[in-house]
Parts: structure tokens; sequence; C-alpha cells
């Protein structure tokens, strides 16, 4: 299932001045900044589990001045995207939008104040998709020229991206081993355990790097009651022949 959130806007005031107001002159990014982007894509990307990972650096190159960054992302598909950056004091800060388009100004009198006033237009082309039937993540590789060193902090629309983890991310122990492990790419790995209130081991799975191998439930005393099989999110049981040589 697809969820789509069209913006498309048009007469939209987003900011009003009074038409007296002298005309500010917004120089390009590369009349500020001799750094230019000279790429962009996206992906949806399920070698990593987003819901545990989350957002984080996948990985950067330099090759003598030109940086390419890649990115986990949540999977928002931007069909007309635009992508603007600021880079100040090894800070990257980018933003990445549906692109806007301004139109032409409108001077209207305001009774209230009793004054005249500019009202910027711009319209907003396109629109931001979600597939629900893809993965949550997805990654964005973005290439920059004109850098010298790697950027220590880099964010996206406000968001933090830390570097992905190399470890893994949670897990237990149970009698000396590691139980329960959700490892550095958020897939559930190794045995998993759940419990009866008397301590005994109600439930063992078994994963492979997010892919379940097999399981079995027990009962209150340790004896083997049902196999277990994973399907796309669902449980099934499956009764053992030990159920009938009580």
């Amino acid at each position: 299932m697809k969820k789509i959130i069209t913006i498309i806007s048009l007469g939209l005031c987003l900011s009003c001045s009074t038409a007296t107001s002298k005309p500010t002159k917004n120089k390009s990014l590369t009349e500020r900044n001799p750094i230019q982007l000279i790429d962009y894509k996206s992906t949806s990307y399920s070698l990593k589990n987003f819901e545990y990972v989350r957002e984080c650096v996948l990985s950067k190159k330099l090759s003598h001045d030109t940086l390419t960054i890649e990115l986990l992302s949540e999977n928002y598909q931007y069909s007309n995207p635009e992508v603007k950056f600021i880079l100040k004091s090894d800070t990257l800060d980018i933003t990445v939008q549906v692109k806007t388009v301004q139109r032409k100004d409108t001077v209207i009198y305001n009774k209230k104040k009793k004054k005249y006033e500019t009202m910027h237009t711009i319209e907003m082309q396109g629109d931001i998709h979600v597939d629900m039937l893809v993965p949550k993540g997805k990654i964005e590789t973005f290439r920059f020229k004109g850098l010298k060193n790697f950027p220590t902090t880099i964010y996206v629309n406000g968001i933090y991206y830390k570097n992905c983890p190399t470890k893994d991310i949670a897990y237990k122990t149970y009698k000396g081993k590691v139980v329960n492990r959700i490892n550095k790419d958020g897939f559930k790995d190794g045995v998993w355990l759940q419990f009866h209130e008397n301590g005994r081991i109600r439930e063992e799975k078994h994963y492979d790097n997010g892919a379940f191998v097999g399981g079995k439930t027990f009962d209150q005393n340790g004896k083997d009651l049902h196999y277990v099989s994973e399907s796309s999110g669902s449980i099934q049981y499956f009764q053992t022949d030990s159920l009938f040589n009580k």
C-alpha cells in the first residue's frame, strides 16, 4: 500500500514585507561557498533494519576534492527533490525538500495597518510518498566537489547523523551465553529466549541475521510443547510428538 502526500501550494504568503523595504540579494550557494553538490540520489535499502539502526552515516569517501557520503535515512521519497546545504565549522547541514519555484510578488494594501505590503508567493512542485511495502530505510548518496576534509558532523533536515553501529545494538546473557541479540545491522541474530514466571524457558527461537531458522515452546517443567514457525511477521505453532507421549 502506498501512502502519498501531495504538496502543491499556490498563492501562499510565506513572508510579507512593506513595499518600501529594500530588496535583499540572495547570493547563490556557489557565490557564498566554493563547494558544490554535483549529484544526489536515494533508493530503498534493506541491508539494515531502520527501526533499530535509525539515521546514520553508512560511508564517507574523499577522493581529491570530491566527497561522497552515503546515509541511512527514513524512506520518504521526493518526486522532485531540491537539495540545499551549508558547511560551517566542519558541520555539514543538508536540507532535502520538494522543489519550490518563486512566483510573481503581489502588492496589496493592508487596511488595518494602513500601508502597502508585498506578498511573496512560491509554488511547491512535487510530492512526498511512502510505500508501505518497501523497506523503512533508504540510502541517500550525496557527492560534493570542493571539500578538502571530512565534515565531523552531519545533519539532514535537522536530524543528526551518527556513524552506523559497528557492534551489537542490544543483547542479554543467560547462563553465561549471549541471547536476544540485535546485531549491528538491526536484525535479530542467534538464540532468542522467553521465560515462564518460574524462570524456565518458555520459548526458544533461532535467527540468522533477521531470518527465522526455527524454534520450540516448552511447558513450565521444561517439556517440549510445540514447534514454532514464523512467516512475514506471523507466528504459527505446531504440536510436537512429545505432547502425545506424556
